[in-house]
């Protein structure tokens, strides 16, 4: 398929008027039933709606901005109608976890938290998996999106003498008080965060993950997309964050830079998982294969601020990357998290 077709296919996909037709035909169809007085019992539509074999329920922990475009050119492309619940992504897996849900597919939330609860899902090897960069592999729990550095972040009005250099900042007592960051017990991204500073800064990680806590001096956000908001509007001066939320702050005029921590970086992708039982698990297969077409993810990059984990992606800034021992990071998730949440629970 051509640059020019692939882009024809998404030229407006990613404009939020785009209405996927086929609901809006079936819309259509109900209020011409109901202003005809035929075919339909009082408000009741399900007959319109597609049939089972044509559903899929997905969980997602991505921002509007991310899942919607995807989903919306997905169900084009393939006539699968899919039900949406959004949320934190720890939040998400343990209600998949607790079991009464109907939820197909996990969409979102770091590998490392996905690995976390590799109970609740299927293996699942796409074909297209032969085309992922060896480094964002795994066993088939989970399949990767997106690549996802972590970053710091400064006000560039507040900060302009010694900005924060790496992970070792955030335990400086300069910043006590004045770090955004969002809870770990609820946004995977700073769960990997917290992983990523251990690591880097090496010794006991419950005590560094401990120490940072008392950093944050009592304030920590509720979600992470908070993250950049208090550090721009100046009430913390320095935040951790994804790349992505990152520059697209940037773009969008906020004053705030970036810092790629000198002692490294997780690049740790996100991904999506099959839940055990699920009803609709070959419209999740299609689902997943969609996430790694080649059109999809070369887009990531202009479109998104992501990176890509296809091996043939295009270049792009290159990063000190450290090794992140994901499979730690998953074993300790339970244990790190409770610290964290006693922690917290007696500072109130």
């Amino acid at each position: 398929m051509s640059a020019k077709r692939r882009g024809d296919l998404f030229s407006g996909y990613f404009k939020k008027e785009v209405i996927v037709l086929r609901k809006a035909l079936l819309l259509l169809m109900a209020m011409v039933l109901l202003l005809g007085g035929c075919g339909v019992s009082g408000n009741d539509y399900s007959a319109l709606m597609p049939g089972d074999e044509e559903r899929l329920v997905i969980y997602t922990s991505h921002k509007e901005d991310v899942y919607a475009p995807i989903i919306r050119e997905f169900e084009r492309r393939t006539g699968i109608w899919t039900e949406l619940k959004t949320g934190g992504t720890n939040e998400l897996l343990e209600e998949i976890a607790a079991g009464n849900t109907n939820c197909d597919l996990m969409f979102g939330g770091g590998v490392d938290s996905l690995s976390a609860y590799a109970d609740c899902f299927i293996k699942y090897n796409s074909p297209a998996m032969a085309q992922v960069d060896e480094k964002f592999t795994g066993d088939g729990t989970w399949t990767p999106f997106s690549s996802l550095p972590l970053v710091l972040i400064y006000n560039t009005q507040l900060v302009r003498l010694n900005p924060p250099t790496g992970w070792q900042s955030l335990l400086d007592s300069e910043w006590r008080g004045k770090i955004a960051f969002a809870d770990p017990t609820v946004s995977g991204s700073s769960y990997t965060a917290l992983c990523t500073m251990a690591q880097a800064v090496g010794g006991d990680a419950e005590d560094i993950i401990i120490s940072f806590a008392e950093n944050l001096d009592g304030r920590q956000a509720e979600g992470s997309g908070l993250v950049v908001g208090r550090v721009a509007e100046g009430s913390c001066y320095i935040g951790v964050t994804l790349e992505e939320t990152a520059l697209r702050a940037v773009s969008e005029g906020y004053d705030i830079a970036l810092v790629y921590p000198e002692e490294g970086t997780s690049a740790l992708p996100d991904g999506a998982a099959i839940v055990k039982g699920s009803k609709h698990e070959e419209n999740a297969r299609r689902f997943i294969d969609f996430l790694l077409s080649k059109d999809v993810q070369e887009r990531l990059p202009d479109k998104f601020s992501r990176r890509s984990v296809l091996s043939d992606a295009d270049s792009e800034p290159e990063l000190e990357l450290m090794d992140y021992d994901l499979g730690w990071a998953s074993s300790a998730q339970t244990e790190l998290l409770k610290s964290w949440q006693k922690y917290f629970e007696g500072v109130q």
